[in-house]
Formats: C-alpha cells, sequence, structure tokens
C-alpha cells in the first residue's frame, strides 16, 4: 500500500513538472514574437482575401503578423514597423485624403500614417482602378489626385504578386525634420497621342512626379503600372 501511494505521489510530481515545462515553452513564443517588428494587416472587413498576408512563411520570419479587423480594431501600432491595406474604397480614400477619421479603419490607417510606418496597399485592392477607362477624365482626376495625396505621404501601391517582396526588400524610408519645407513636385507636359513606360522611365530619371498629357492621349498597359508602381500623377488636358 506504501509502494502504491508513493507511486502515485512521483506519478503526480512528474505530470505537474512536465506541465510547468510546457507552460514555459508557452510563455517564451510570444516573448520571441515580440522580439518582431509587427505587420498589421488592415481591413474593413474581416474576409478570406488577407489570410495570404497573414500566412506568409517569409512576412512571418521576419514580422510577428496580426489582423485588425480579428482584434476587433482594438490594436495599438506600438512596435508596428508595416501596415497593409486592403479594400481602399473610393469613399475610404476621400476620408483619408481629407483628413476624415470616422472608422476603425480610417483612424488605424491615419494614424499609420502619422506615426510614419511603412504602409502598402494592393494595387488591386484600389476601387479607383476599377473606372479608369468609364469616368469623366476630370472627376477621376479628382480622386486620383487624393490618391497622389497618400502616395506623396509614403503609401506604396503595387500588385499583389508584388506585395510580399516589395515588403520584404524595402528598408523604412528616412523621416524629414518636422519643420521641413515639403517641395513642390515637378511636373511635365507630354504632347504625345501614346505614352509608354520608357516615356516616364525617362522623366522618372529627372525626379519629375507628375506628368500632364492630352484629353485623349493613351496610357500603354505597362505605363499605367509604372506610374502606379512609382508613385507618379498623370493629368489629363
Amino acid at each position: 500500500m506504501e509502494q502504491s501511494l508513493m507511486d502515485q505521489v512521483v506519478a503526480r510530481v512528474i505530470e505537474k513538472i512536465r506541465e510547468a515545462e510546457a507552460g514555459d515553452c508557452q510563455q517564451c513564443r510570444p516573448c520571441a514574437e515580440d522580439e518582431k517588428p509587427g505587420l498589421l494587416i488592415l481591413t474593413q472587413e474581416h474576409g478570406e482575401h488577407c489570410h495570404q498576408m497573414l500566412e506568409s512563411a517569409a512576412l512571418r520570419e521576419k514580422y510577428a503578423t496580426k489582423c485588425a479587423a480579428a482584434a476587433d480594431y482594438k490594436c495599438g501600432l506600438q512596435g508596428v514597423e508595416t501596415v497593409i491595406l486592403y479594400q481602399l474604397t473610393n469613399e475610404a480614400l476621400g476620408k483619408l485624403s481629407s483628413g476624415i477619421f470616422d472608422t476603425p479603419y480610417t483612424d488605424i490607417a491615419s494614424k499609420a500614417l502619422l506615426l510614419g510606418k511603412r504602409v502598402y496597399v494592393p494595387k488591386e485592392e484600389v476601387e479607383l482602378y476599377d473606372y479608369v477607362s468609364t469616368a469623366p477624365a476630370a472627376y477621376y482626376a479628382m480622386l486620383e489626385e487624393k490618391l497622389r495625396i497618400l502616395t506623396a505621404s509614403g503609401v506604396v501601391i503595387c500588385p499583389k504578386a508584388e506585395l510580399e517582396n516589395v515588403i520584404l526588400q524595402s528598408a523604412p524610408a528616412p523621416k524629414s525634420p518636422r519643420n521641413s519645407t515639403v517641395p513642390l513636385e515637378a511636373e511635365q507636359t507630354l504632347a504625345k497621342r501614346a505614352i509608354t513606360e520608357q516615356d516616364l522611365f525617362s522623366l522618372k530619371k529627372e525626379n519629375i512626379t507628375r506628368v500632364r498629357i492630352g484629353k485623349n492621349a493613351i496610357l500603354t498597359d505597362l505605363a499605367k503600372e509604372f506610374v502606379t508602381r512609382n508613385g507618379m500623377t498623370v493629368l489629363r488636358g
């Protein structure tokens, strides 16, 4: 009887030791995770389209990834280095570029910009681009100017397929002094019927970021991608 009782005591002690060791391991994981810079996925509503970035092995090796919607937007930006904006609707674009932050989405996005975080938007998530071939030129240009405000503030727009590599290869941009004067963007007019990627590349080399083209001028597909990738602004008329 005494031996049986002793065996039970030993077994219980071993069980407790194992539980304690397991608890220590669980505590180590978040500590190691906390050492990584944060990457926040920001959507207007939770869905499946952002999971690729959340579950990317390459990103998780460098970042502690998390989803704002999954946390009911109760997440601060302390420790967050990079923010990916999905579902950039025309409404959200208008609010962000006009200083209106009346939703959890626009509130977190604006704070990310104000705090100098690296902010990325997949090109396919910019609703404005859906209307490039149908919207009146003047109206599209007005909304495009609002998008330019975001890209001039450091927001990077790139195709979804390239987003992971762009994030991993990018370094944080140096912050400008708070009282520095922002220079006016250089602008040039292209009097051509068809605007190619090479035309824009030549202008970019001269630090020209605003290009004015004719009302009926045509941008090739590669030219459109170059504009988006490099944060340039194309004005018609």
